[in-house]
């Protein structure tokens, strides 16, 4: 191949060249230029042709993995420009729920649907129709978002929105709704105990009737709302807003009402007593026939000494207001008064506010006539609590609801600070009982506790023993001292005979013969009841001898209250069987009791001693604390009372109470 031919084939291998060539030799060719139309053709064709080379030079898995993030990336901007879609689908899902389960009294998916709102920064619910509805405990938490402003970021609360609903008849007791707008709603005959309503709007709110007992509405707005009826007992209103509210009638014993406004408040009959009112604004304000005994109407508090805002009752129409033992700071501030004049008030009630001391307590003890030893042990121990500011009267009565009923109106008459008893019958001594502590009387209870609901707003403190332990344990000393005493030398199915003696007519001593029937059934050994008889007062010994008449081989007398006990003692030994009838039973401790125990020819084996001692003290400290504001009078707390068998096997153990009680 010549060198011509050699050029040739380059120049035809190069298309550049060939190109280059083409246009030195043409240049008309050269001139003639590809359409403007065409050229992004050609530019999509080339793009086209080094993706496929750039897929070409692609590993599988690259490609596979390269894919991968690209769907991910793909689908997590597709969630992100989705969100406000689908929130504002959930919403409006909650609210369709709320619709439709409006007719429910208990409905989970309303529950759910409320807190789906709440979790969406607050999305509120207007209109709320959930009469009757049961949400107690609900949690529906504030709200925070941020906003930027030109230098400096804030943070903005906010509660959800359920102005305008129907809550009528509604539990909610328990319920956080801290902050939340319940503007113009219904609330009436609702149950919010307890409920935490702090900074809650509730304007123009209908709630006569309502249950607040124990309700934290601190700084809560109630302008023009009603609350007639309502129970605000024990409450918290600090600072609350009651302007030209209605509250006729409510009940807001205990109540925390320090700095709360009552401007124009419309308060006749309200029941204040015991409450504190201290920097409370009651300017034009109407109690008329309220009550306010032992309110305090002062400027200080003794705990620190701050002084506090003045109660201020000027242009408040007292006309007809009990003033007994309420605690004032000046003469004027009452003055200030419309008719203040027509109020009831203690004899030397400007002495009390000139002195500016603790005014002295008075904490009563109802002794019924049975299970005497036991009150006076009460009684000793109350006397050893108290101090110069303290007198303790010691009341005995005849036994029945109704004699214990009058004992209770003379004391509130009187203007006593406390009442300690042990009720006459757990349902019929309620009605008394309730008079006294609408009177503002703190309340406790020995040897019984109310029923927890009922006693929130009636009592401040029970000491109980546990009747059925008592019972039971008592049944199984029996069994240890029959083992012993009885069935040592002879056939453990020897059946041993014994007769109940109960005072079970009365609910409360109903436990006690549980417990010891329990025990003795338990116990392994042949016990034969051969009879059984009720006590329900000193007269009934008759029954007694006439039992241990009709069956003279009975070896064990149990008795299942003190009265009980103690009458079957005393049948036994005027019956001359000290020797061949033991008696066993609840029955508190007292010097002839201890003596008896000690004595080796006495009939008696066991008692079980309630702590008489111990409980009076702490009872009467109890009472103290509450009537001082050191402790809360709205909780009732109920304290366990650990019982003590006394027994004849245990002498120094009986020894050591004597001393205690100053007995020896």
């Amino acid at each position: 191949m010549d060198k011509r031919e050699k050029n040739l084939l380059e120049e035809m291998s190069n298309p550049e060249s060939l190109n280059s060539e083409k246009s030195k030799s043409s240049p008309e060719k050269a001139r003639l230029k590809e359409p403007k139309l065409l050229n992004p053709i050609s530019i999509v064709d080339a793009k086209i042709y080094n993706f496929v080379e750039w897929l070409q030079d692609l590993s599988f898995f690259k490609l596979t993995v390269m894919l991968s993030e690209g769907a991910l990336l793909l689908a997590v901007v597709s969630y992100v420009i989705t969100i406000p879609a689908r929130n504002e689908q959930k919403i409006q899902e909650a609210r369709n729920v709320l619709r439709e389960e409006s007719g429910h009294e208990y409905s989970d998916g309303r529950i759910a649907a409320l807190k789906v709102l709440n979790n969406k920064s607050c999305q509120g619910n207007p209109g709320l129709e959930a009469a009757g509805a049961n949400m107690a405990n609900l949690t529906l938490n504030p709200c925070q978002s941020l906003s930027f402003s030109k230098s400096s970021l804030k943070v903005n609360k906010r509660s959800m929105d359920l102005s305008y609903s129907n809550l009528t008849g509604a539990n909610l007791s328990g319920a956080n709704l801290v902050g939340i707008n319940l503007r113009g709603s219904n609330l009436q005959g609702a149950n919010l105990a307890k409920a935490n309503l702090k900074g809650a709007d509730l304007t123009a709110v209908q709630l006569q009737g309502a249950n607040l007992t124990q309700a934290n509405l601190k700084k809560a707005i109630l302008q023009d709302s009603n609350l007639d009826d309502s129970n605000l007992y024990g409450a918290n209103l600090q600072s609350a807003d009651f302007s030209e509210a209605s509250l006729v009638k409510i009940r807001a014993l205990w109540a925390n009402s320090r700095n709360a406004i009552f401007h124009r408040a419309k308060l006749q009959s309200a029941n204040f007593n015991r409450a504190d009112l201290r920097g409370a604004d009651f300017y034009k304000a109407n109690l008329e026939n309220a009550t306010l005994r032992f309110a305090d109407l002062s400027s200080t508090t003794k705990a620190t000494g701050a002084q506090l805002k003045p109660t201020n009752l000027r242009e408040t129409e007292l006309k007809g207001a009990d003033l007994w033992g309420a605690k004032m700071w000046s003469t004027f501030q009452i003055k200030r008064s419309k008719n203040w004049q027509e109020t009831t008030k203690m004899p030397n009630w400007e002495q009390q506010i000139e002195q500016e001391r603790l005014p002295r307590l008075r904490i009563a003890l109802l002794k019924p006539e049975t299970g005497q030893s036991l009150s006076d042990a009460y009684e000793l121990g109350m006397r050893r609590a108290a101090n110069r500011r303290v007198e303790i009267w010691g009341i005995s009565h005849s036994s029945g609801v109704e004699n214990e009923a009058q004992i209770i109106n003379q004391l509130i008459e009187d203007g006593m600070d406390g009442i300690i008893l042990t009720p006459e019958d757990p349902v019929k001594s309620l009605d008394a009982l309730k008079l006294a502590s609408d009177a503002g009387v703190a309340i406790i209870t020995l040897d019984f506790c109310f029923d927890p609901i009922k006693a929130q707003d009636l009592a401040i403190a029970c000491f109980n023993t546990n009747s059925f332990q008592m019972g039971y344990d008592s049944g199984q000393y029996i069994a240890q001292w029959t083992q012993k005493n009885l069935l040592s030398n002879s056939s453990s199915r020897q059946s041993v005979q014994i007769a109940l003696v109960d005072g079970a007519v009365y609910d409360r001593y109903y436990p006690y013969l549980q417990g010891v029937s329990k025990a003795i059934n338990e116990s392994g050994i042949l016990f034969k009841i051969v009879d059984s008889a009720s006590v329900t007062s000193h007269s009934d010994i008759l029954k007694i001898k006439k039992l241990l008449k009709n069956n003279p081989n009975v070896q064990i007398l149990w008795g299942g209250s003190n009265l009980a006990t103690e009458t079957a003692l005393t049948a036994v030994t005027e019956s001359g069987l000290n020797n061949k009838v033991k008696v066993f039973g609840v029955l508190d401790l007292s010097k002839e009791k201890a003596e008896m125990l000690l004595d080796p020819n006495s009939p008696l084996e066991l008692i079980i001693d309630q702590s008489g001692l111990q409980i009076g003290y702490d009872a009467v400290k109890k009472t103290i604390s509450v009537l001082r504001k050191k402790s809360s009078g709205a909780d009732y707390i109920e304290y366990p009372v650990k019982h003590r068998l006394l027994t004849k096997d245990g002498p120094d153990t009986v020894s050591d109470f004597l001393n205690e009680y100053g007995w020896f």
